[in-house]
């Protein structure tokens, strides 16, 4: 690289606290300078911004302005879901995106883990009522469960479930199956000890349904009326990856029926949650804001790897991680 060559990070400033923005810079690779670029950035200033530089980095930001980005070769996302961004139009435009390498999945995996046994064990419930100064004791001791030797059921077995599928395998003795129209490495299916089957059996075997797969328009709406109608009225709906995937208003009106014990959700339709949805209020469901993905052990990994795979296409590689072909 003969030439010092030029990336701008496109942020949500809500998104990306100071020490993060510290962190950020503080890696920056020799032989490159480092713009920021918050989504409320006049547009001029932010267009002329993409005219200049070569990699563009973008965390809950969109990148909208393909025409003036002639001289992009990366688009380089810290997260890992990618639906906001017109794939086509950017391969069409010769820039390629990736997505964070699985920088995030550990603890996509971690939180999935952790709504399973919240809502098996009612934790928010016996959490707020302790604040209230009640004891609830044994009572609700019926309705729990243990998360033991369940069949945990994996829709999307990438980077995060098989992390997830994993933990619930080794850590908790639990059967895994999954789905995925990919066929993953059969040396990480053969070590997890996971079985592949079809959507529909595991909607009908599992006791826990856990959701890991990217939205597009195979996935929208994946998880709706007739798919919760398969699951056992004992089982639980576990969703980390996108709102859009499940169709809300039936799972409400699944729960409301009793067709399934419960859900953890992390992502909702829209987001933020409306204050009055029916979803809150529930012993049954835990909620937490689309919080994931996000603690401060993923930001060193998601800057390595971004800072990496920009590297990489400046010594004339091909970048990694590609989802735009």
């Amino acid at each position: 690289m003969a030439n010092t060559e030029s990336i701008i990070f496109l942020y949500k400033r809500a998104n990306v606290p100071d020490p993060i923005i510290d962190n950020a810079n503080a890696m920056v690779p020799n032989g490159f300078t480092f713009t920021f670029c918050e989504m409320e950035t006049p547009d001029d200033d932010r267009r002329s911004l993409l005219a200049t530089a070569d990699y563009a980095m973008a965390y809950g930001a969109p990148f909208d302005d393909i025409d003036v980005a002639t001289k992009v070769k990366l688009l380089q996302l810290l997260s890992a879901g990618y639906d906001r961004y017109d794939l086509a139009a950017l391969r069409d435009a010769g820039i390629p995106v990736a997505s964070n390498g699985g920088a995030n999945a550990p603890t996509v995996a971690e939180h999935a883990i952790l709504l399973m046994l919240s809502v098996y064990k009612k934790l928010p419930l016996h959490h707020d009522k302790m604040h209230e100064g009640e004891w609830l004791g044994l009572r609700e001791a019926l309705s729990m469960r243990e998360l033991t030797g369940r069949r945990v059921g994996v829709v999307g077995f990438g980077k995060i479930g098989q992390i997830a599928a994993r933990i619930a395998a080794r850590g908790f003795l639990a059967s895994v199956v999954y789905y995925d129209v990919m066929d993953p490495p059969p040396e990480v299916v053969a070590e997890i000890g996971a079985t592949k089957v079809s959507l529909e059996e595991l909607l009908e075997t599992s006791d826990v349904v856990t959701l890991h797969t990217p939205l597009n328009d195979a996935t929208r709406g994946l998880i709706d009326k007739p798919a919760l109608e398969r699951m056992k009225p004992t089982a639980i709906l576990v969703n980390t990856s996108r709102g859009e995937i499940v169709n809300q208003a039936d799972l409400i009106a699944a729960l409301d029926a009793g067709e399934i014990a419960g859900a953890g959700l992390d992502v909702f339709t829209p987001e933020p949650l409306e204050a009055d949805s029916p979803l809150l209020g529930r012993d049954n469901v835990v909620v937490t804001p689309h919080t994931a993905g996000t603690t401060i052990d993923t930001w060193t990994r998601r800057l390595d790897f971004a800072f990496e795979n920009i590297q990489r296409v400046a010594a004339g590689e091909a970048p990694t991680f590609v989802v735009n072909g």
